[in-house]
């Protein structure tokens, strides 16, 4: 996972705009999958980006050298705290899913559309006004609770992705069409 969050580009040159659509729809999927893990497990104590990990077994947490490495690799990266606070999250959350004898239920991996998200364009989104704007779109951030849902927002292979964002542009370059 930390080999993973160090090869992003975290401040791509305009790629993040060029994929906006399929970030914004790998944001709504993180969301979902998160809502699905909290109503299982339980409140956060912030929201969008927490450390689910520690609310599904405080008992298991990653080195705590990892932890101060990942974050400071991504702030020096992004300058993004939530882009450390996920990615640190993120590192927590590997290290729970590797432990032995940990047992999960069949639900899918939180975090993977937010590292895809990463993978396509870093950490360049900001909040305004209750959504997270990618550029050309913008997610709802809500509570998790609103985000509760059994069907998937996105794929999450590059082609469904890509597909995603032509699809955008088109409508984007012809708004009547």
């Amino acid at each position: 996972m930390v080999d993973r969050l160090k090869a992003v580009d975290w401040k791509p040159p305009g790629e993040a705009i060029e994929k906006g659509y399929s970030r914004a729809a790998l944001m709504e999927e993180y969301f979902r999958r998160a809502a699905l893990w909290l109503d299982a497990y339980g409140e956060p104590q912030m929201w969008p980006f927490f450390d689910l990990a520690e609310i599904v077994d405080p008992s298991v947490r990653a080195d705590p050298a990892v932890i101060a490495d990942i974050e400071n690799f991504i702030d020096d990266a992004s300058g993004s705290s939530y882009a450390m606070d996920s990615g640190a999250a993120a590192v927590q959350w590997a290290a729970l899913t590797s432990a032995p004898g940990v047992q999960l239920p069949p639900l899918p991996d939180p975090f993977e559309p937010l590292l895809r998200l990463y993978e396509r364009g870093g950490s360049s989104f900001r909040f305004t006004n209750g959504f997270i704007d990618f550029g050309m779109t913008m997610v709802p951030r809500s509570t998790w609770r609103k985000h509760l849902s059994p069907s998937p927002a996105v794929e999450l292979d590059d082609r469904a992705l890509d597909a995603l964002d032509a699809e955008g542009w088109a409508r984007f370059d012809n708004p009547t069409g």
